[in-house]
Order: C-alpha cells, then sequence, then structure tokens
C-alpha cells in the first residue's frame, strides 16, 4: 500500500512538471498559429481592395513565423506527440497557404516578383519564333525558350522590361 500512496503523492508533481513544460512549448506553437492567422486575415481586406503589393508583402513574414514554429516544434514537439502531429499539420497547410497567396499576387501583379525565381502555370496564346530562340506569350507575360515546346508548368526568374513580364527559360 505505501507504494500507491508514494505513486499518489509524487504523481501530481510529475504531472504539473510535464503539464508545464508541454505548456512552455505549445502556447508559444500556439501564439505562433494566432500571428499567422492575423497575418492571412490583413490579406482578405488587401484582396479586396486590390493591394497587392501589401499582400505581397505578408509573404516573408508568413515564411519566417512558419519557419521558426516549424523548428521548434521539430525539436520540441516531441513531449506531446499530439500536439506536435497538430503543429507539423498546421505548419504545412501553412506552407500550401503560402504558394496560393504568391499565386494570388503573381496573377493580378506579376511584376512585384521583379528578380524573383517563381513558378507558376502557364497557357501560351501565341508563340513567335525568332532567330534562335521562341517567345510564347499570353497577356503581358513573355516566357523564352530555346525550344518550340514548353512545359505548363514554368519556373524561371521574374524580369519586368517595358511594362513586360519576362521569363526567359535559356537562362539556367
Amino acid at each position: 500500500m505505501s507504494k500507491i500512496k508514494k505513486f499518489l503523492k509524487e504523481f501530481p508533481k510529475w504531472l504539473g512538471l510535464y503539464l508545464g513544460l508541454c505548456g512552455l512549448v505549445f502556447f508559444n506553437l500556439f501564439i505562433f498559429e494566432e500571428a499567422q492567422q492575423q497575418i492571412i486575415f490583413s490579406t482578405w481586406s488587401s484582396k479586396t481592395a486590390g493591394e497587392w503589393y501589401l499582400i505581397k508583402g505578408t509573404i516573408p513574414l508568413l515564411e519566417k513565423i512558419n519557419n521558426t514554429s516549424s523548428t521548434i516544434n521539430k525539436y520540441f514537439g516531441w513531449i506531446n506527440p499530439i500536439g506536435y502531429l497538430a503543429y507539423h499539420a498546421y505548419n504545412q497547410a501553412e506552407v500550401e497557404q503560402i504558394k496560393s497567396l504568391k499565386a494570388l499576387v503573381f496573377a493580378n501583379s506579376p511584376e512585384l516578383f521583379n528578380g524573383e525565381i517563381i513558378e507558376f502555370n502557364f497557357t501560351q496564346s501565341e508563340m513567335i519564333p525568332e532567330n534562335e530562340y521562341y517567345i510564347f506569350k499570353n497577356g503581358n507575360i513573355s516566357v523564352l525558350s530555346a525550344h518550340d515546346k514548353i512545359p505548363q508548368r514554368i519556373t524561371g526568374k521574374v524580369q519586368f522590361i517595358n511594362q513586360e513580364i519576362i521569363i526567359d527559360l535559356r537562362k539556367k
């Protein structure tokens, strides 16, 4: 009987220590999650107003917060396996949210990505053969390629020249 009494006496202390450590880790992860949600909420009104530069400005902050949260969860989340799985899923979902925001901004204001490498779907409306390359156009976006066919999914560096977006696939 003394083992049971000792257990009942010691258990609350150890449970409290465990819950305190869990709180130390997961309360902070919760605050990071709330910060990400606040940023996402701010993009809604920016989208309504067509202020794409404001949405573009949120992307690096979302990435930074998500990377920090992911790192904390990776190294300390094991203390609560269910919490670890929940925040791992949340961080993965946030990566997809960031991709969606990038796509939204690029579709509406691609010049904001000048000098950056971006990946996007592209459907050509015309092809213009040049001497040693081809120009694939759709609206104000031109994709330059050494080949007469290009993939639908394009990855390249955005150049904003004379009010035109140019992605040069010849440069690697």
